[in-house]
């Protein structure tokens, strides 16, 4: 397959005129534009070509949610992600106790290896349970529960390589235990955490390496007590998700984050079920949640993940005034790299999958191909595309 004059954010996120060269599963030749014979390609007549969109932050969408503990569920899950320019994530689990996760994984690594019909798996994603009570959210506190290393470790040995992101209150006992006996096996993220400036920076130190949901879940950022947020925007290697939905962040803070992050910058949904949904009512981590005008809300008013997807993200963060190079990284290389997936995903370059997106002048949705496969051409069924 060969995409034919398209203007590709190539491997330096440079927009550049180029043709795409796709064999299976991979990308094997960027060249430029030339004519050729009708036959075996597909013009794009000057559409945008972006990296396939990576959502590390996921619990739900479409009305699914990863809880549902069904493959028929994060089928329908990837089906949707696919339609919205998402070729990868990672299902992302709610507070729980440890001993009922395996039916969720067990449903996660057998969606990885089976494939799906969109989006791929990376691996699972645990929001929890070690997470600060005074910093719950959306997180039950019946769920809530101390680092255990040990216990942790088992899950993990029983699922080698499967979970990898574990979030993570560095303040609570046993926390420094886990940090060091657990970094090795996979991502740590401060997360939902009472932690101060200091205690954030030297979790950082021990080895925690990302920030979840930045600036929600933790203290608000001040100039006498910069809290966990200004820790990690003073730090130099920690990266920071950010929910650019407009609603849990402000666009000056947003556009504040970016400019210091950088390449730290990863872009996440932390959708639940209700995103692509009608208002109403639905659930999270088993709890009750009203959604009104696309914000998703407790009872008592608290914010309850996003209804947004990292589509609509991209465009919040063009509205805002983000440079398009800078806001697709931090959803498509930036959280690869943080994956471990970037030698086979992030970027358009020969050698890695054919994970692109194809987007319009108004950069709404043309084509979405994940491994080489179209999964979504406007309202046309994949078969029906060109």
């Amino acid at each position: 397959m060969r995409l034919k004059n398209g203007i590709v954010l190539d491997q330096d996120f440079i927009l550049s005129p180029k043709d795409i060269e796709v064999q299976g599963e991979w990308i094997t030749a960027l060249t430029p534009w030339r004519d050729e014979e009708p036959g075996g390609w597909i013009d794009l007549s000057n559409k945008l070509v972006i990296p396939g969109l990576i959502d590390q932050h996921i619990h739900g969408c479409g009305g699914f949610d990863v809880e549902d503990a069904s493959l028929e569920a994060l089928a329908a899950m990837s089906e949707e992600l696919a339609r919205h320019g998402v070729t990868s994530f990672c299902p992302t689990v709610m507070a729980r106790p440890i001993e009922e996760l395996p039916p969720i994984l067990d449903m996660i690594r057998a969606g990885q290896r089976q494939g799906l019909p969109g989006a791929y798996v990376h691996g699972a994603r645990l929001e929890g349970p070690y997470l600060s009570p005074l910093k719950k959210g959306a997180q039950k506190e019946s769920c809530l529960s101390k680092p255990d290393a040990g216990e942790f470790l088992a899950l993990w040995n029983r699922y080698p390589g499967l979970i990898k992101i574990v979030d993570l209150a560095p303040e609570l006992e046993g926390a420094e235990d886990f940090i060091r006996r657990v970094r090795s096996r996979c991502v740590i993220s401060m997360a939902h955490t009472a932690a101060s400036y200091e205690g954030a920076l030297e979790a950082f130190r021990q080895g925690v390496g990302q920030a979840t949901h930045l600036f929600n879940g933790m203290a608000a950022l001040g100039h006498r007590e910069p809290g966990p947020a200004g820790a990690v925007l003073d730090s130099e290697q920690v990266r920071a998700e950010l929910i650019c939905d407009g609603i849990h962040i402000h666009p000056a803070m947003l556009r504040m984050a970016f400019r210091i992050l950088g390449s730290r910058a990863v872009v996440v949904s932390d959708s639940m079920r209700a995103a692509g949904m009608p208002d109403g009512e639905y659930t999270l981590g088993g709890q009750k949640v009203c959604v009104r005008q696309g914000a998703a809300l407790l009872r008592d008013g608290t914010l309850a993940g996003s209804t947004t997807n990292l589509h609509q993200e991209l465009r919040n963060l063009l509205r805002f005034g983000i440079p398009l190079a800078q806001a697709v990284k931090a959803m498509t290389l930036n959280p690869a790299v943080q994956l471990g997936a970037d030698k086979t995903t992030g970027s358009i370059q020969p050698g890695k999958y054919a994970d692109l997106v194809v987007l319009d002048q108004d950069y709404e949705i043309f084509m979405v191909l994940v491994k080489g496969k179209i999964r979504w051409c406007g309202n046309r069924a994949p078969a029906e595309c060109p």
